[in-house]
């Protein structure tokens, strides 16, 4: 069995893929980051190939090879079989961060031995000791990266620009975020941003059937990773939801349609074989796996949004931190730094505790988040899903509720804490607005005024 190839090695190899992974990796590597000779080889010749305006790959470094006089046939056959057992888990930024840490240890090592040497030498213990703190002090400085440091002259430039391209949304009568298909939502948020957003409930109140429906009416291209259904129900959900509520979901499921039913079942799911939105469907999918199809999706443009039902659902590869609190509490930490990496909207749907049903109203709070670690410190805006006619519940009139559902904003960094009204149909699989005698819609005040599976296209 071969040995699995060094870490600079495999970052090497798949940085000439035939796509745009170099972009990743290049530009945070330096030469004294390889100890293997043949790497650094391929490291400067990608360089020179980037430099000429041309993609990095096995074929072009071959010919830079060849007219470099670089490598041999031998080093080339070396390179081609670099990636053949190396299995990437983590994602590529984990590996690059491992490669620096061992330069720097090296680079330790060698200050240290140096450092011995001079000690028992004439240079006394005290000039000794600041001397290896200045050559540690630089060795951190020199491999640190300057490439997340902005001036505020370019900051603002960049949100002028900013500005009026929202600017121009608003007279166009579109929203700055994308569009939740509900106008009272969209008034209330502008649509959803990129941030990290927890849509919460406990069971029944409707996660999925509002995060699909959501889905459906960004009109973009984005991932929906299905943690939770089968296949073949999240399907049913889609259908139902286009339907207009000429499809029995009962009959639908039982296969036993009526010809009516049967012909708006055609004319429906043509409708869902057209959806821009991709499916990842497998569960307990561990989140560096979730980033990894993230990314690759993104390179390609479709990956626009993001929705995870549900985030208790994931895992951790290789986590060994103690609890599943704690490892929620990693896993909300690796998403929300994702969501910053791809600037998109990431809806992570979340489970609630019992603790909610304690409460006369049946109202969430923040703490009733299960597991939730750290989820609300991360998170941009925080959700929940509330339904009163579930638990039987009046009105401030002392009517019942019926099919009211209300989103509760507990925490919302880019605009006030409140609450959005609107209707669900009898299935809870589709949502609408509540229209007044005019036709609108209506929005009421805040409440606080301190404002590697295959992936399934749809």
């Amino acid at each position: 069995m071969k040995p699995l190839p060094k870490i600079e090695q495999a970052l090497i190899y798949i940085s000439l893929l035939n796509d745009d992974t170099w972009r990743e990796i290049i530009p945070q590597l330096s030469e004294h980051h390889f100890k293997d000779e043949l790497a650094l080889k391929c490291f400067k010749t990608i360089k020179n190939i980037i430099a000429d305006n041309k993609q990095p790959t096995l074929i072009t470094l071959a010919q830079f090879g060849r007219l470099e006089k670089t490598f041999t046939g031998s080093d080339l056959s070396n390179i081609a079989s670099w990636g053949d057992e190396f299995y990437f888990n983590q994602p590529v930024n984990d590996y690059i961060a491992i490669l620096k840490d061992e330069h720097i240890k090296r680079q330790i090592s060698s200050v240290m031995v140096e450092a011995s040497l001079e000690f028992s030498g004439l240079r006394g213990g005290a000039q000794t000791a600041a001397e290896i703190i200045k050559r540690l002090n630089t060795l951190l400085e020199d491999g640190a990266s300057n490439d997340n440091m902005l001036d505020t002259l370019t900051l603002a430039h960049e949100e002028r620009q900013a500005y009026y391209r929202r600017a121009e949304l608003h007279l166009s009568g579109k929203t700055s975020g994308l569009n939740t298909g509900l106008s009272a939502l969209n008034r209330f948020t502008g649509g959803f941003h990129p941030e990290l957003i927890i849509l919460a409930g406990r069971p029944s109140m409707g996660k999925t059937a509002l995060a699909l429906y959501h889905a459906c009416n960004f009109n973009e291209p984005g991932i929906y990773f299905n943690l939770e259904m089968n296949k073949s129900q999240l399907c049913q959900r889609l259908i139902l939801q286009h339907s207009n509520e000429k499809i029995n979901s009962a009959r639908l499921r039982d296969g036993n349609l009526t010809q009516p039913e049967l012909h708006a079942f055609e004319t429906t799911i043509g409708t869902v074989e057209n959806l821009p939105f991709l499916i990842y469907d497998k569960p307990r999918c561990g989140v560096h796996e979730a980033i990894r199809v993230m990314r690759r999706e993104a390179r390609k443009g479709n990956c626009k949004w993001v929705i995870i039902d549900y985030l208790q659902l994931m895992t951790i590869e290789g986590f060994r931190g103690g609890n599943r609190e704690a490892e929620v509490a990693e896993i909300s930490r690796t998403l929300k730094a994702a969501q910053k990496e791809l600037n998109i909207p990431l809806i992570a749907l979340a489970q609630l505790s019992r603790q909610v049903e304690q409460r006369a109203d049946k109202r969430p709070i923040l703490s009733d988040l299960r597991e939730s670690g750290s989820i609300e410190q991360d998170a941009d805006t925080v959700i929940f899903i509330y339904r009163p006619e579930y638990y039987a519940l009046n009105d401030e009139l002392g009517k019942p509720y019926s099919s009211d559902v209300f989103y509760l904003f507990e925490k919302h960094r880019q605009g006030s804490t409140g609450e959005v009204r609107f209707k669900h149909n009898s299935t809870i699989t589709s949502f609408s607005d509540i229209a007044t005698s005019g036709g609108s819609t209506f929005l009421p005040l805040p409440i606080n005024t301190n404002f590697d599976e295959e992936l399934t296209p749809f």
